[in-house]
C-alpha cells in the first residue's frame, strides 16, 4: 500500500468505528476462546499493558508495520511475534504513555516523531492475565530502529499490503491438552497468532473498510 494512500485515510480512520469482536473472531472465534479459557482463574486484576501498532513508508514510499520476535524463554509468549510494548510501569501517565515508552525501549522509535492515529479494542490474554490496549500510529518517515538486546531477538519490518491482500491461515494451536483451530497472518518466514493477530486484523479490517470506500 502506497503510503501516500494511507495518509489520505487517516483522517476517516479516526473517526471510523472500531469492528472489535467483529476483526477479533476471525482469528479466534470468541464462543472458542471463552471455551479454552473457561477454567482460568487469576486471583489477582488483569496486569494492564499497551502496544504500537505503527505504519511508516520505507525508502519506496510503501507502508510498513514493525514487530518485534520475542526472546526465547521459559513463559506462555516465548519466541512469538508481537507489536512493541508491554506491561504499564507505575510511572507510566497512560496506556498511550506505556505504548510509546516500550515501543522507544524494545525497538528505538523516536517518540517525539509518532503520532498516535486511534485507540483500539483492548484484548484480553486469559493465559498471562494481560490486558493488552493497542494504539494505531503513524509515523513519516522511517525510524531509525535499535534492537533492545534482553528482551527482543529481531526486529520484523513486513509491508501493509501483505496483511491487507493475504486470507488467513488456518493453524493448530494445542492449549490444556487439547487441539483447537485458529486463523493466522503468514508472512515469508513467520506466522503472526493470538492476540496479536487479533489486533492486527482489526486494523486490517478498519483500513479496508477506508480503502474501499474512496
Amino acid at each position: 500500500m502506497n503510503f501516500d494512500d494511507f495518509l489520505n485515510i487517516i483522517t476517516d480512520l479516526k473517526s471510523t468505528e472500531l469492528p472489535a469482536g467483529e476483526a477479533h473472531s476471525k482469528v479466534m472465534d470468541l464462543a472458542i476462546r471463552k471455551q479454552i479459557f473457561s477454567d482460568v482463574n487469576h486471583r489477582n486484576k488483569a496486569k494492564d499493558s499497551a502496544v504500537l501498532c505503527l505504519i511508516y513508508p520505507d525508502e519506496n514510499r510503501q507502508s510498513k508495520m514493525v514487530f518485534i520476535k520475542r526472546k526465547t524463554y521459559n513463559g506462555h509468549h516465548s519466541g512469538q511475534i508481537a507489536f512493541p510494548g508491554g506491561k504499564k510501569e507505575q510511572e507510566d501517565l497512560s496506556p498511550e504513555h506505556t505504548a510509546l515508552r516500550e515501543a522507544n525501549e524494545e525497538v528505538g522509535i523516536d517518540t517525539d516523531k509518532v503520532m498516535i492515529i486511534k485507540k483500539l479494542s483492548p484484548v484480553y490474554i486469559p493465559i498471562s492475565n494481560y490486558k493488552v490496549q493497542a494504539f494505531l500510529a503513524v509515523s513519516y518517515q522511517r525510524p531509525d530502529f535499535v534492537k533492545q538486546e534482553e528482551e527482543v531477538e529481531a526486529i520484523l519490518e513486513f509491508p501493509l499490503i501483505d496483511f491487507l491482500n493475504n486470507p488467513l491461515e488456518k493453524i493448530q494451536k494445542s492449549y490444556y491438552e487439547k487441539v483447537y483451530n485458529l486463523y493466522a497472518f503468514k508472512t515469508e518466514k513467520y506466522l503472526i497468532w493470538g492476540a496479536t493477530a487479533m489486533i492486527l486484523s482489526e486494523i486490517v479490517d478498519l483500513i479496508n473498510k477506508k480503502m474501499k470506500e474512496l
